[in-house]
C-alpha cells in the first residue's frame, strides 16, 4: 500500500460509503472517462457480493420457512406417536424430519455466518473501488484542467493578436481615408471618380482571383 492510499484510509476511516455499484450515478462517472481493467474488476468482485448476499438472504428465508413447516410436522408426528408409539411409519417419518431439520440449522448457521463476513469484504473491495474510481475522475480532471489552461493562454494571445490587428485596421483606414481626402482636395472630384472607377475594377478583379485560390486551397486534400 502506497503512502497515498494508506493517507485516504486514514481520512474515509469510520465514514459510511454506499455502494457504488448501486448508485446510479456511479455509474454515470463513466459516461464522462473511461473505466479501467481495475475498475472493472472491482466492480464485479462488489457485484457478486452483492448478489452472493441477496441469495444468501433469500434462501435463508427459504429455509427458515421449510424448517417451521418441518417442526410443525414433527409436533403433529409427536403427538400420532404418544398414542403409537410403535408405528414404524412414524417413527421413521421422525427420523427423516430430524435429519432435514438439523440440514436446515446446518445451513442457516452457515450462511450466517457467511453474511456476517460479507458486509465487511463488501466494505473493503467498495472503499477500493472508490479509490480507483477517484484516481480515474482526477487523472480527467488533471487532463482536463491541462487542456484548459492551453486554450486559454490561446485565446489570451489571440485577444492580443486581434487587439494589435484592430489597431492596425483602424490606422490603415485612416491613412486611405487621409489620403482620399487630400487626392480629392488636389485633383477635384471629376477626376478622383474615373481613377475611383478603375482602382475598383482593378479591386474587385484582385478579390475575386483571391477568393479562387482561397476555394482552390480549402478543397486541396491534406498532407
Amino acid at each position: 500500500m502506497t503512502v497515498k492510499e494508506e493517507s485516504f484510509k486514514a481520512a474515509l476511516s469510520g465514514k459510511k460509503i454506499p455502494i457504488l455499484t448501486l448508485d446510479n450515478k456511479w455509474h454515470k462517472l463513466f459516461t464522462q472517462t473511461e473505466a479501467t481493467p481495475a475498475v472493472q474488476s472491482l466492480e464485479k468482485r462488489l457485484t457478486d457480493l452483492v448478489k452472493r448476499q441477496g441469495k444468501l438472504n433469500t434462501e435463508s428465508k427459504d429455509i427458515k420457512k421449510i424448517k417451521r413447516k418441518l417442526m410443525d410436522e414433527i409436533m403433529m408426528i409427536a403427538d400420532e406417536l404418544t398414542k403409537e408409539p410403535d408405528n414404524r411409519k412414524l417413527l421413521k417419518d421422525m427420523t427423516e424430519h430430524s435429519r432435514l431439520v438439523k440440514e436446515c440449522n446446518e445451513k442457516l448457521e452457515a450462511y450466517e455466518a457467511e453474511l456476517v463476513s460479507l458486509p465487511r469484504e463488501m466494505d473493503k473491495v467498495n472503499r477500493e473501488l472508490m479509490l480507483a474510481s477517484m484516481e480515474i475522475c482526477y487523472q480527467k480532471i488533471r487532463e482536463n484542467t491541462k487542456e484548459i489552461d492551453e486554450i486559454d493562454a490561446w485565446v489570451k494571445q489571440t485577444r492580443r493578436e486581434l487587439k494589435k490587428k484592430l489597431v492596425r485596421k483602424q490606422e490603415k483606414e485612416d491613412v486611405n481615408n487621409g489620403l482620399y481626402a487630400y487626392m480629392h482636395d488636389i485633383f477635384g472630384a471629376d477626376v478622383i471618380e474615373l481613377f475611383d472607377m478603375q482602382y475598383q475594377a482593378q479591386e474587385a478583379a484582385r478579390r475575386q482571383k483571391q477568393e479562387k485560390r482561397t476555394r482552390k486551397n480549402d478543397h486541396a486534400p491534406k498532407s
